[in-house]
């Protein structure tokens, strides 16, 4: 998250610039100072995020723990219907550097969600 706010134009941290508006974006400031307000708010919400998910690791009692894995689960799904296609349909009008990087962005998160349904699960049923 660190690096969002102090190397932005580097696309290993930032994927906001693997989009090709994030260059065309600094020809005009005012539009650039826009994405790079978004940029940072978007890495202020990940570290508070972050950070409520360790403290919850390492101080929530089980319930909680499973209550905030379903909360999880339920908000990295809303990627699925708000982000995702607008991500797809960039991606399909070779908007983004990374080309595909909306079908292996989409996998990632489905990983993610399938694990924590997973560990519900075997918590839920005892297995």
């Amino acid at each position: 998250m660190l690096e969002l706010y102090f190397m932005q134009d580097n696309c290993k941290f930032n994927g906001a610039c693997i989009f090709s508006s994030w260059e065309k974006s600094k020809a005009d400031p005012e539009v650039h100072a826009l994405i790079r307000y978004l940029v940072n708010w978007l890495a202020g919400v990940k570290m508070i995020v972050i950070a409520l998910v360790l403290v919850l690791v390492f101080t929530a009692s089980e319930n909680t723990l499973i209550l905030a894995a379903v909360a999880l689960v339920i908000t990295i799904a809303s990627f699925y219907w708000r982000l995702y296609p607008m991500l797809r349909t960039a991606d399909k009008a070779k908007q983004l550097s990374s080309r595909g990087h909306s079908k292996r962005l989409s996998m990632m998160l489905m990983g993610l969600e399938l694990g924590l349904v997973v560990a519900i699960g075997f918590h839920l049923f005892g297995l």
